[in-house]
């Protein structure tokens, strides 16, 4: 039961109101992911943020990080929450993990479990304690190993494709050098077959022999002459 402090009262010593005085607060930890880590590991990663959240009745939630005002306000509700609420270890929180129940999820919490990682390499005497719960043990350790297979391959085509660019690049310089070679020794003018996109190597070959029998339809003419006018 509150104690009330008669004695402030009457010298009107009262404690000061608090900011956020006839709100419902509540103490949490937020979860952001954190878009560099899961790119990094290919599967989602969170950072857990200490939040608190401020809602008067019949208004809209406020939610924002913890404020050192907000433990001085709220000493004992702060004290609460850090009692019940551990950080969780670097990964993918239970309660972001799409395979995960809500039910399980808080039975994995009072285990101990916070996060996919730590179920996934849950030893065999842990296995045995959580007895129906332990398929969620498999299901973790292949939800991690696909999505390290998709990071891998990922890195793999990127590698291919850096590989084909640094490929094309060098076909489309020896190209380049091949027609200012034509250019300089037939005396004509290929600038626009340089500024073209090179698809592919069939198309470069096409793009030589058609200059080439220019090359040698304009000798043929000059050959046998022009055709009289008529």
């Amino acid at each position: 039961m509150a104690q009330i402090d008669w004695q402030s009262i009457m010298s009107g010593n009262s404690q000061p109101k608090k900011r956020y005085s006839g709100a419902n607060i509540k103490f949490f930890y937020a979860y952001n992911e954190n878009a560099e880590k899961t790119r990094q590991e290919g599967r989602p990663i969170f950072d857990e943020i200490p939040s608190i959240s401020i809602q008067w009745p019949g208004m809209d939630e406020t939610v924002r990080r913890i404020e050192p005002q907000d433990m001085q306000d709220y000493p004992e509700m702060y004290a609460r929450f850090k009692a019940g609420s551990e950080p969780v270890m670097e990964g993918t929180p239970l309660a972001e993990w799409p395979m995960m129940t809500g039910s399980a999820m808080r039975e994995l919490n009072y285990l101990g479990f916070k996060t996919v990682e730590q179920l996934a390499v849950a030893a065999e005497e842990a296995k045995r304690k959580l007895g129906p719960l332990s398929k969620f043990v498999k299901l973790a350790q292949d939800w991690l190993a696909a999505a390290k297979s998709d990071q891998n391959e990922v890195v793999k085509l990127k590698q291919l494709l850096d590989g084909e660019t640094a490929r094309r690049k060098a076909l489309e310089h020896k190209v380049e050098l091949l027609l200012q070679r034509v250019e300089a020794n037939e005396g004509i003018d290929l600038r626009d077959r340089r500024k073209e996109v090179i698809p592919a190597p069939e198309a470069l070959e096409e793009g030589i022999i058609e200059a080439q029998d220019e090359r040698l339809e304009d000798q043929e003419v000059r050959r046998r002459g022009r055709p009289r006018k008529a």
